[in-house]
């Protein structure tokens, strides 16, 4: 009997030393982060201000949400750095340029958008290979900076911010993007070209922004690439602006096509309907004088000449074209 209590009670020590020696932190491990195993450097919830900077080359993912940064930039650059989280904290701009400041140190971070045009074409990135960037619930009000330095990137989550405007260069050279995240933001309009260039994009999530309308060439676009569309919850403008659009839903619905979610907000007696169940008749446009402005659509063929009447206090004058 005493001889299987000592066989054990070696054995339990055996465990706990083995426990132990498993769980302690990898050399070089920043604290107060957690290294449990060489790819992963978890800095979540653990109260930071500055970003750690003597970051292990073994690092492949790196999760810094949930902390109090209120921007990110690191001093060198990290080829095998693939995974990055900054979820959760209070970033206002976001820079993926390495950090050149002679002046400073580590940690201290330039606002991107304050530099000189030429500096910001001169940028150098500190994740060269990053393939997943999560910002979420953050105070961004413009994309990261230097995005275009990352051009592995597949997965782009940027919900829950202050976003309102995009420009068409802003993702031009992400040729892998598969994911693009901007739900609850503060978008307002989209330039008809922003996403022609994202050939493997599947997923591009705009619920609850401030869109008013769509242009046809950025549904078309779209439709081409096969994207996974999400449009619920903006303030959707169903007026005369937006015949082509449903025209053109209207057409790929008759041919089995899945059609755009797009509930209308204005006018009063169409909010709550679905664009595509409305009638061609009821997308009216109503002057200032509650007067029905004049509009039509005009199909014009390359080579042909048209006629157009342009009505100005009282006077019409026709112009060939």
């Amino acid at each position: 009997m005493a001889v299987a209590q000592e066989l054990f009670l070696a054995v339990a020590l055996l465990f706990v030393s083995l426990r132990l020696h498993c769980s302690s932190p990898l050399p070089g491990c920043p604290e107060p982060c957690s290294c449990q195993r060489a790819s992963l450097l978890n800095c979540s919830s653990s109260g930071l201000s500055l970003v750690p900077q003597h970051i292990l080359d073994s690092v492949t993912e790196l999760d810094l949400s949930h902390n109090l940064l209120d921007s990110v930039t690191l001093g060198q650059p990290h080829h095998n750095l693939r995974n990055v989280w900054l979820g959760n904290n209070s970033i206002t701009h976001l820079s993926l340029c390495i950090e050149r400041n002679p002046g400073g140190r580590y940690g201290r971070s330039i606002n991107p958008y304050h530099l000189r045009p030429w500096s910001r074409q001169r940028c150098v990135s500190w994740a060269p290979s990053l393939q997943l960037l999560s910002v979420e619930r953050n105070q961004l009000e413009q994309l990261p900076n230097g995005l275009e330095g990352s051009e592995s990137l597949q997965v782009l989550q940027l919900s829950f911010n202050r976003i309102s405007t995009l420009q068409p260069g802003d993702l031009g050279r992400l040729r892998q993007l598969i994911e693009l995240h901007l739900q609850h933001n503060l978008i307002t309009s989209l330039h008809p070209q922003m996403f022609q260039d994202l050939a493997q994009l599947r997923v591009l999530d705009l619920r609850f922004n401030k869109l008013t309308s769509l242009h046809p060439l950025m549904y078309l676009s779209l439709h081409n690439i096969g994207a996974d569309v999400r449009l619920d919850g903006n303030r959707w403008q169903c007026d005369c602006s937006m015949r082509s659009l449903r025209r053109r839903m209207a057409y790929d619905s008759s041919r089995g096509l899945q059609a755009w979610s797009v509930v209308c907000a204005s006018p009063s007696i169409l909010s709550g309907r679905e664009l595509l169940q409305l009638e061609e008749d009821d997308l009216s446009c109503i002057g200032a004088e509650n007067r029905p402005e004049l509009h039509q659509d005009v199909t014009v063929y390359s080579g042909s000449e048209i006629l157009l009447s342009c009505s100005a206090q009282g006077n019409t004058v026709y112009t060939i074209l």
